[in-house]
């Protein structure tokens, strides 16, 4: 003789349907907030890429302020003693 639970088919201990919704909705979710994280992310490399690439614009901007005030002083100095 057979028991009711030997003939149990999967879909007999399937959760309930809006528990499956839910549970849908819940991987759906998880799965767009992992997207928004890797373009987040790709988006904070790019911008690290961007900040170095202006701190190093700034610090050859910097020599080449500092040449120019060099060069302004010593055609002051040679100006003024002539």
């Amino acid at each position: 003789m057979t028991t009711s639970s030997e003939h149990a088919g999967p879909s007999d201990h399937a959760a309930p349907a809006g528990m499956s919704l839910q549970t849908d909705e819940a991987k759906a979710t998880v799965a767009e907030i992992k997207a928004e994280n890797v373009a987040l992310k790709q988006a904070d490399v790019a911008a690290e890429a961007r900040a170095e690439a202006v701190v190093e614009q700034a610090k050859l901007l910097t020599e080449v302020a500092d040449d120019v005030l060099e060069e302004l002083k010593e055609r002051t100095t040679e100006a003024g003693g002539s």
